[in-house]
């Protein structure tokens, strides 16, 4: 009976694991990494014994979508729009020409032969476009040359879209992941124009290529930055897995898109192989490879550390969490227990002590925990628990756990690393993927002019589209 039960249990919970966005009701951001390549079959299960038997523990998502003949794009019979000039625009501003370009001879008195008019479109009150015309004057002077006034800068079609609109629809999109299609969507209900998709993604990749310059101050700036951040997350390009690497400090942030997650990855962003600065990670080993001052996010210990608690109800991981939120309290000069000023050399030599010990005795109740059970089952050894792993990299890396007790301009967690990152996921929650690595660079480069600007000024110039 209790076999029967177990095997019962054992297919209930993998039924549970199994289940993902094309299968039941789950939303597709939560099948995670577990997705096919785009080299997997999405109908034949039957290759062979062995793939159709991991699939089955362990099946992968599989869209439910019937591909067609049709080529990408729009199809035959679709009927398209574009941008037209109007009769009367709300604005006209007229561009004399005040000398010939060839001889300076004075033009003043010189009558136009004609006016060359470009439209210029603004989004405005809900409705109601803006419209202004740029009219330049073309006039021949008396050597026969000739001449046509300037228009502004940017003015370069006869009929366009204003940097202001330009600007916002790259803001929607890029800062409020509204895709390509709701933006236009958004501009034709709201304020009358008939944005296409198609134009905010040339907005887009128009802003990239502005945004080139700005990329490499950040980089530039971030290689000399006394103390940085650097975390890293998955991200669906074309169907495969890729690692956004992300690297920061106060003011400046940098996104990076990469095919594989280690020092490859990283190199690829071009600082951390120069960078001499405070590096504050999560103790990922490739970051150890860096000839950096190494720091460990303390917020992953406290997770981690809270993680043993509720697991095996260890009151020494608690006391450790305890006193890891203390220290960082008297760093940050908080009234915790009656202290307003920072911790002298003594309280932190009985911090360290008070963390030696119980970790001494933490790591020591897990051994003998682990000499028990091997004893118990009749083996040579066991498998190491995580609460032993978690006490004993705590002790082997002292030093790089606490280093936020003698400099006070280190942090005492990655937090900021991790919103970063936190903005990718939800880019990622909303469209699925990026379809193409120029999709990703579109967005790892715009993405880190935003979190720069918000950092520098407290809000966003949207200064990228013009």
């Amino acid at each position: 009976m209790k076999v029967a039960y177990l095997e019962a249990r054992c297919r209930e919970l993998e039924g549970m694991v199994g289940k993902n966005s094309q299968n039941s009701s789950k939303h597709p951001s939560s099948d995670g990494y577990q997705k096919p390549n785009k080299s997997d079959s999405p109908q034949d299960d039957s290759t062979n014994g062995k793939n159709s038997d991991s699939q089955q523990q362990s099946p992968t998502p599989k869209s439910l979508r019937q591909s067609s003949d049709n080529k990408a794009g729009c199809q035959k019979g679709h009927k398209g729009n574009c941008l037209k000039s109007v009769d009367n625009p709300d604005y006209v501003v007229y561009h004399t020409l005040l000398e010939c370009h060839d001889c300076h001879t004075s033009l003043l008195d010189v009558e136009p032969l004609k006016h060359i008019e470009r439209q210029v479109f603004e989004w405005g009150k809900p409705g109601c476009p803006e419209v202004t015309a740029h009219r330049a004057e073309v006039k021949v002077c008396s050597c026969g040359h000739h001449n046509q006034a300037a228009f502004p800068e940017g003015v370069t079609a006869a009929v366009q879209y204003g940097p202001s609109t330009r600007a916002m629809a790259v803001y929607l999109n890029q800062y409020h992941f509204i895709p390509y299609k709701r933006v236009s969507e958004y501009f034709h209900t709201v304020h009358n124009m008939s944005l296409s998709a198609g134009s905010v993604a040339n907005f887009v990749a128009a802003t990239y290529e502005n945004l080139a310059s700005t990329e490499q101050v950040i980089k530039d700036a971030l290689k000399g930055t006394p103390v940085a951040g650097s975390d890293e997350t998955g991200m669906r390009v074309d169907g495969d897995l890729w690692w956004l690497h992300i690297l920061r400090d106060d003011q400046w942030t940098l996104y990076h898109l990469a095919e594989k997650r280690g020092c490859e990855g990283m190199d690829a962003m071009g600082i951390l192989l120069t960078f001499t600065g405070v590096l504050v990670h999560d103790h990922w080993k490739p970051y150890f490879t860096y000839a950096a001052v190494h720091v460990l996010c303390n917020a992953h210990h406290l997770r981690e550390l809270q993680g043993v608690v509720d697991r095996d109800a260890n009151q020494l991981a608690l006391r450790l969490m305890k006193l890891l939120r203390l220290s960082w309290h008297y760093c940050k000069g908080f009234n915790t227990i009656g202290m307003l000023q920072m911790p002298s050399v003594l309280q932190e030599r009985i911090i360290e002590d008070i963390y030696d010990r119980v970790l001494k005795h933490a790591l020591a109740k897990e051994a003998a925990d682990m000499e028990r059970q091997r004893q118990e089952l009749g083996r040579k050894k066991v498998k190491r628990t995580k609460a032993y792993n978690l006490f004993k990299r705590l002790i082997d890396f002292k030093e790089e756990t606490l280093r936020f007790m003698t400099d006070f301009t280190i942090p005492f967690d990655n937090n900021g690393s991790e919103r970063d990152a936190r903005m990718a996921k939800l880019k990622q929650k909303i469209s699925g993927c990026f379809r193409s690595e120029d999709g990703g660079s579109l967005f790892t480069r715009i993405r880190s002019y935003v979190s720069s600007a918000k950092e520098n000024y407290g809000n966003l110039p949207l200064l990228g589209a013009e």
